[in-house]
C-alpha cells in the first residue's frame, strides 16, 4: 500500500516573513516611486497629489521607508488600504506592471498571515519580536493592553511600584547592609473586598535555600507597627495592615480592605535596615549579588533603583538587568531556567552619584524620602553610585533582577 501522502510543512517562519515582507516593500515602493510627475519625499505628499486620507498616506510612507523590515509590518494597510492607493495610483499613470506585482505580493503577504498567525493582530504580535529596532515601544503598547486587563482582573492598580535598594559593605569587610525602601503610589481597588499583600526581603543562596538570619531594623524609629512604614510619606490616614501567611510559610502583610477609586487611592512606603545580608565576596553558596523585584500589583510604571557604595565594587557596577517569568511558580525556591526569561529592552541607566540624581516625576518626594532614610541609617547619600531600571507597565507575574558576579576575595 502506499504511503498516505502528506503536505509539505510550511516554511519557517523568519525566512518565509522576510522574503514575502521584502517583496511587497519592494512593490510598493515602484508604485510610489513610480508615478509620473510625482516626487515622493514624505508620507504626507501622497495625501496631497494622491488625495489619500492622511492616515492611510502615513502608514504606507512608514512602511516603505521604515529602514527594519519587521518593524515596518505594523504600518502595512489592510486590504482596502491597498486597494485605494493602487486605484489612485492608477489614475495617476502608475506603471502597470507594478500595480500588477503589488497585487500579487500582497496576495502573497495575506495567504503568509493566514498560514503563520491566523490573524493580522497575532502576525502583528510575530513580527515584532523580529525587529532589530524599537522593541520597547512594541513591548509597552502590547504591556499597557496587559496592564488594562490585569486591573480588571485582579481588581486593583497603582500609579508607580518601586524599590530602591541602597547597599554599602558592612562593619565587619565580608558582608553588605542594605537599606530597602519601597512601596505603591496611588494603590487603588476597582472591587471591593480584594486584598492586597507586601512582601518582606530575604536572602537566597545558590541551592536556592532562604535564609532569614540578616538582623532588621525599621528605619522610622517613631513607628511601632508591625509593617515598617515611613509614615511622613504614606498617604493619611496610615494604611492599615493584617499579617498572613504566605506560601513559603513567611509572614506577609496585607492591605485591610477599604473603599474602590480614585478616592480611596493610598500611597505606601516601607523602610528598613538589613544588615550582613549576604556575602561581598564569592562563596560556595553566593556567586553573584542579586537584587530581586517581584512584579505582583498592576501598575503603569515600576521604578527599581540600586545604590552602590562606591567601595562595594571598585571600578564599576557591570549590572545586568534580567527579567524571569513566574507564571509557572516563583518566589525562591525557584530555579530559573533560560526558558523563563522573558525579552527586556528597558535599559538600566547609570544616573550619576548622590541623591541629587534620583529625582522622578514617578515617586513625590523622592529624594527627601531618600536623604530620610540614610539619616536614619546614619549613611551618607553622596557615596553612592545609581543605577535605575524603568519599566512601563510591568508584566506580571514576572521577577526583575539586577545581578553581577561578586568578586574573589582579595589575597
Amino acid at each position: 500500500m502506499s504511503p498516505v501522502a502528506r503536505p509539505a510543512p510550511p516554511p519557517d517562519f523568519p525566512a518565509a516573513a522576510e522574503t514575502v515582507i521584502r517583496r511587497l516593500r519592494t512593490a510598493l515602493a515602484a508604485v510610489v516611486y513610480g508615478i509620473p510627475g510625482f516626487s515622493y519625499r514624505r508620507p504626507a505628499d501622497l495625501a496631497t497629489e494622491l488625495g489619500l486620507d492622511p492616515k492611510l498616506a502615513w502608514n504606507i510612507g512608514r512602511c516603505v521607508d521604515t529602514p527594519d523590515l519587521f518593524a515596518s509590518v505594523r504600518f502595512m494597510p489592510g486590504p482596502t488600504g491597498i486597494r485605494t492607493l493602487l486605484r489612485a495610483a492608477q489614475r495617476r499613470a502608475a506603471p502597470a506592471e507594478a500595480l500588477a506585482e503589488t497585487r500579487t505580493a500582497f496576495a502573497a503577504f495575506r495567504e503568509l498571515v493566514r498560514t503563520h498567525a491566523g490573524s493580522r493582530k497575532y502576525f502583528n504580535m510575530l513580527a515584532a519580536g523580529l525587529t532589530a529596532t524599537d522593541r520597547r515601544r512594541a513591548d509597552i503598547e502590547h504591556r499597557r493592553l496587559m496592564f488594562e486587563g490585569n486591573t480588571y482582573v485582579w481588581g486593583v492598580r497603582a500609579r508607580t511600584l518601586f524599590r530602591a535598594n541602597i547597599v554599602r559593605p558592612s562593619a565587619d569587610g565580608d558582608t553588605y547592609d542594605l537599606v530597602a525602601v519601597r512601596g505603591f503610589i496611588d494603590f487603588c481597588r476597582m472591587r471591593p473586598n480584594v486584598a492586597w499583600r507586601l512582601g518582606q526581603s530575604f536572602s537566597v543562596d545558590s541551592t536556592h535555600r532562604v535564609h532569614h538570619d540578616a538582623r532588621r531594623v525599621p528605619l522610622d524609629p517613631a513607628f511601632t507597627g508591625p509593617v515598617p512604614l515611613l509614615t511622613d510619606f504614606c498617604s493619611h490616614p496610615t494604611p492599615a495592615f493584617r499579617p498572613v501567611l504566605s506560601a513559603h510559610g513567611e509572614i506577609e502583610f496585607e492591605f485591610v480592605e477599604s473603599s474602590v477609586g480614585d478616592t480611596a487611592r493610598v500611597t505606601c512606603v516601607t523602610g528598613e535596615l538589613l544588615r550582613a545580608v549576604e556575602p561581598r565576596y564569592r562563596t560556595d553558596l553566593y556567586d553573584d549579588f542579586c537584587n530581586a523585584f517581584s512584579i505582583r500589583t498592576p501598575a503603569e510604571v515600576l521604578v527599581f533603583d540600586l545604590l552602590l557604595h562606591r567601595d562595594l565594587f571598585p571600578g564599576g557596577g557591570g549590572l545586568c538587568p534580567e527579567l524571569y517569568s513566574d507564571l509557572f511558580g516563583g518566589g525562591p525556591q525557584l530555579r530559573y531556567e533560560p526558558t523563563a526569561l522573558l525579552p527586556l529592552h528597558d535599559p538600566l541607566i547609570p544616573l550619576g552619584s548622590g541623591l541629587d540624581v534620583v529625582h522622578t516625576a514617578d515617586i513625590p518626594r523622592y529624594p527627601e524620602m531618600l536623604r530620610q532614610a540614610l539619616a536614619w541609617a546614619g549613611w551618607n547619600g553622596e557615596e553612592f553610585d545609581v543605577y535605575r531600571l524603568r519599566i512601563q507597565y510591568p508584566p506580571l507575574p514576572t521577577t526583575v533582577m539586577l545581578r553581577r558576579p561578586l568578586p574573589a576575595r582579595p589575597a
